[in-house]
């Protein structure tokens, strides 16, 4: 937690990266596994055992930057069994139980593990021209890895109960344009007001139905998420343009091109208004394990065994780095982690939560006797 592994400027990698990169790979080693740290400071370790099959271990160790009010986001702080600071949450606590796992492990289930702790996952910004860092720029860099099957490490914890998600949303996004006509503020009447037409659109988006998912008793639904909107150029001119940018999650199941033909026929309905809609060419992908999956079973197993209980089954409703894993390199991916959420000042982990999930990766990893 005290290495501050957010990005600080767009155009150099952090210290602070650098140094969580090489305490993690030097744990590692003293583990016992071949480490490789790549230029992004990516940390990927292999370990031999005599069991069958490999498998991959992975998660995140950047974080997003420690909001103006949290002084002392980089101090650990034990309270009341809960731990305080950065990253514990998402996704350093998880990084720590998998280290107490494998310093544990005298042999495994599998021919080899898989380890690895990616840069660049909370820090979504460009550097050198690349936007896409992390575990993208890992495996186009590496078109040959794979593992038989694996998990990534995000928090899954709800409620003070394990779940496991074995899916993950994809996304469209897009953006609309209303074209107007400009004026002088002072007549009106000569133009045509984009922003006002934009509201038409807006009230548009709103109806078009949201997606639904069902999985045993966990249910969503997702509508379209007007995010950002842009409009005018000054205080006394009628706006003569107005852009908007918006998201839509897309479930396991549904199809990218049905869903924007959908917006487009809504937003061709609007009348009145002149429309102009572009959508982003790079769609990401949902995904989904089916729960019979060997990888689904060996998580949802090691849970029961350590706890007495099966943890309910989800989809993560956000994006992980298994979506890269399981489009890019045929891995099918389940998630589970020890935290609750990240992101927000005051994040925090449940210690039981910890030690529990400890347990239950020595029963995910080791070999049966």
């Amino acid at each position: 937690m005290k290495f501050p592994t957010y990005q600080v400027t767009p155009d150099k990698v952090a210290d602070g990266m650098k140094d969580c990169a090489s305490f993690l790979s030097a744990h590692l080693e003293t583990l016992g596994f071949r480490v490789n740290v790549d230029e992004l400071f990516n940390v990927t370790g292999e370990k031999i055992f005599d069991g069958e099959k490999s498998f991959l271990m992975n998660t995140h160790f950047d974080t997003v930057s420690p909001s103006n009010e949290w002084a002392d986001a980089l101090t650990p702080t034990l309270r009341d069994n809960r731990l305080y600071g950065l990253g514990t949450s998402d996704a350093k606590g998880g990084i720590a139980a998998t280290l107490s796992a494998l310093s544990r492990l005298e042999n495994s289930r599998f021919a080899k593990l898989i380890v690895q702790f990616v840069n660049y996952e909370d820090n979504a910004i460009e550097y050198r021209g690349r936007s896409w860092l992390g575990a993208p720029y890992f495996l186009a860099n590496n078109p040959r890895f794979t593992a038989d099957y694996g998990i990534n490490i995000e928090p899954t914890v709800i409620n003070d109960k394990w779940t496991v998600s074995v899916g993950c949303t994809g996304r469209v996004s897009f953006t609309v344009r209303t074209l107007g006509k400009e004026a002088h503020s002072s007549t009106p009447h000569l133009g045509k007001n984009a922003v006002y037409d934009m509201v038409a659109v807006i009230n548009t988006i709103r109806q078009i139905p949201p997606g639904r998912f069902k999985l045993d008793d966990f249910e969503a639904e997702m509508p379209i998420n007007v995010a950002l909107i842009e409009g005018g150029r000054a205080i006394n001119i009628v706006p003569g343009e107005c852009r908007i940018t918006c998201e839509r999650r897309l479930f396991p199941g549904e199809k990218p091109q049905e869903v924007t033909d959908a917006i487009r026929s809504s937003l061709e309905k609007i009348e009145e208004v002149k429309v102009a809609c572009d959508f982003n060419s790079k769609v990401q992908l949902p995904y989904l394990v089916d729960k019979t999956e060997e990888v689904a079973s060996l998580v949802v197993d090691s849970v029961f065994r350590t706890l007495g209980y099966p943890p309910s089954l989800r989809i993560e409703l956000g994006r992980t780095d298994s979506v890269y894993f399981y489009h890019t390199a045929g891995i099918k991916t389940a998630i589970i982690g020890p935290g609750h959420m990240g992101h927000t000042a005051g994040e925090h982990i449940n210690i039981d939560r910890l030690r529990e999930f400890t347990e239950v990766l020595v029963n995910m990893l080791k070999r049966e006797t």
